[in-house]
């Protein structure tokens, strides 16, 4: 396992459903080797209109940890997370989500600063929630 990042990023899919192995099959499509997340967060929803409860706030492990993150150009050096939807994710989700940064932040020392959403350093709007809330909410910041 690398030994440091200089942060996280948080994506979203951009679809309803999906796991690691569906996205990892979209990103080898686009001519990339391998999945460009290192973890995935699931909603429940593996294929469309099948909902798995037990799967619902699931993480599965994406790209090898040692390999750099090819997930948001000119912070591959972060740590990719997703989640699996589009702008509406689960309670789980948002669990697993704060269960994670808030594991990282401490392994690495790292502060909020260190945590960014893919729409603070591009274009998109992904993940489709607003960061403040989420730390207010979840994160309890």
């Amino acid at each position: 396992m690398k030994k440091s990042y200089k942060g996280v990023v948080v994506h979203c899919s951009d679809s309803s459903f999906g796991n690691a192995q569906l996205i990892e099959s979209w990103h080898k499509q686009r001519g990339w080797q391998t999945i460009g997340y290192h973890l995935v967060i699931l909603n429940g929803q593996i294929e469309n209109n099948t909902y798995l409860e037990f799967m619902d706030g699931q993480i599965e492990a994406g790209r090898d940890w040692d390999i750099a993150g090819a997930h948001a150009k000119g912070f591959n050096d972060h740590l990719g997370i997703c989640l699996i939807g589009v702008d509406s994710f689960t309670t789980n989700q948002f669990k697993m989500l704060t269960k994670v940064l808030k594991s990282l932040m401490e392994k690495y020392n790292w502060s909020l600063k260190n945590i960014l959403f893919h729409y603070e350093v591009s274009s998109k709007t992904c993940p489709n929630f607003n960061k403040n809330w989420f730390f207010e909410n979840y994160m309890k910041i």
